[in-house]
């Protein structure tokens, strides 16, 4: 006898609709994950330009689906897409096939016991730019079969959508479905170039810092969280240069722009120098994940043991 699963989707009497799972949405999953897409979206230009293609082609598969199922999935306007009652309806039931799509994908990921193919690795600007570039040649000396796909950006990538296999985090994840590694302690302090010292002299007391240019966040609430923590408040608005990019910060620095809180790591890797400062600036911790379900895979064990191994030395 067939075990076949169905997945039904009863809306109501007059909406006479009923899915079936293997007869029309197994079928019909990438109707249904494009569904997804413009419902986040809530607009085809948008969609079409996170999916790759045009907006005509997006329209007429949207017109598609809504033919087959006999109702409008979206109240079309010139602000974009907005859901109608019907497609707000059917949104839960597809944002739930979405993750058992997602998770059969990393159990199907996680069973691979190959050392060849691509492995993502999620980091910051910050690792990206000054602790990654003399450790990858090594690692793809190592393992000269395996593909390293690097995604640098600020923001956690989704790890149950796998956007990465394995993430090197600045902060401590807290879902029970990932497994995290605790790497190191990273250093900070209060630096500035030479020619900068040169120019402005060197703080010698918290009251001269207020008096220096302090280079900082624009949007990033970070430095304002941080100093506020220590009982010296620092305001992103009132700095005289402010940018969320952290490498372009310590070029700046390096320049003679001001003065700059960073690793202190990365401050000796790029000459500046350390001022004293009266306050204790507490590390930041560093930590290694992935998903538990593709915590197995040789390919992702590599990738997270090679990582261990050359961060171990950096913790103060």
């Amino acid at each position: 006898m067939s075990h076949t699963k169905y997945y039904s989707i009863q809306i109501d009497h007059e909406d006479r609709l009923l899915f079936s799972g293997y007869a029309c949405m197994n079928n019909d999953w990438d109707a249904w994950k494009l569904f997804l897409v413009l419902a986040e979206c809530g607009s085809l230009n948008v969609a079409s330009q996170r999916l790759g293609c045009s907006q005509p082609t997006l329209s007429r598969r949207l017109s598609l689906l809504e033919d087959r199922v006999g109702k409008n999935l979206f109240d079309r306007s010139t602000q974009g897409l907005s859901l109608t009652e019907f497609g707000s309806n059917l949104l839960e039931e597809c944002e739930n096939m979405a993750d058992c799509a997602d998770r059969i994908q990393r159990i199907v990921h996680g069973q691979d016991i190959s050392l060849s193919g691509t492995v993502k690795l999620s980091v910051n600007e910050m690792i990206a730019q000054y602790y990654l570039p003399p450790i990858v040649p090594t690692f793809m000396e190592t393992y000269p079969d395996l593909q390293l796909k690097t995604i640098v950006t600020n923001t956690a990538t989704n790890l149950d959508k796998r956007d990465a296999d394995v993430a090197i985090r600045m902060f401590r994840p807290h879902q029970p479905n990932l497994v995290t590694r605790h790497l190191a302690n990273l250093e900070l302090g209060a630096y500035a170039s030479s020619a900068y010292i040169d120019n402005y002299g060197e703080p010698k007391k918290l009251q001269d810092f207020k008096e220096r240019r302090i280079l900082g966040f624009d949007k990033d609430k970070q430095l304002e969280e941080d100093s506020l923590a220590l009982g010296w408040p620092i305001k992103n608005r009132e700095l005289s240069f402010r940018t969320d990019n952290m490498p372009f910060m310590v070029e700046v620095a390096v320049n003679g722009g001001g003065i700059i809180f960073t690793h202190s790591i990365v401050a000796r890797k790029r000459n500046l120098k350390r001022l004293k400062f009266e306050l204790e600036i507490p590390p930041i911790p560093l930590y290694l994940t992935c998903h538990r379900d593709v915590r197995q895979n040789r390919k992702i064990k590599a990738l997270m043991k090679f990582i261990s191994e050359q961060f171990e030395d950096l913790s103060t």
